[in-house]
């Protein structure tokens, strides 16, 4: 096996240990290909954990607004007044107009603000109108 693979020798010079007795300069040995393959596998194996644990995975426990559908005749839900900024905030906060979780509603939150008229409120954190039974990820426990 004579022929040149440029595979081989680029993977034996990031993987080459010195301490290693390789029979020549372009070659490495079975035993440290398969070591370094296996390192390489591990590391691709953890990053991918690591990016899905930081976000930026899917995310099948909580739903998105792209997978909650409003209804139309919901005044809650009407947020034709909002920049893509303000829109981009709800979506980056993940609210729902419908919570997943009973006991954490937006009417229960310490970041709600009491609506002035009509049912629809508010939040400290994001622009246009909330739901009371609505729920996003930066929900905190009203304090009494």
């Amino acid at each position: 096996m004579n022929d040149f693979c440029p595979v081989l020798v680029i993977l034996g010079v990031l993987f080459n240990n010195p301490d290693e007795k390789n029979m020549s300069e372009n070659k490495i040995t079975r035993k440290s290909f398969l070591r370094n393959i296996s390192v390489l596998g591990a590391t691709a194996f953890g990053a991918s954990t690591l990016i899905t644990a930081c976000g930026g995975g899917d995310s099948e426990t909580q739903p998105t607004p792209d997978t909650v559908t409003q209804p139309a005749a919901d005044p809650c839900g009407d947020t034709t007044g909002l920049s893509e900024s303000d829109l981009n905030m709800r979506r980056n906060l993940q609210y729902v107009h419908e919570t997943h979780i009973p006991e954490q509603r937006c009417d229960n939150c310490q970041l709600w603000i009491e609506p002035d008229n009509g049912k629809c409120g508010g939040c400290a954190l994001f622009r246009g109108p909330v739901n009371p039974n609505g729920w996003c990820n930066s929900w905190v426990v009203m304090q009494s």
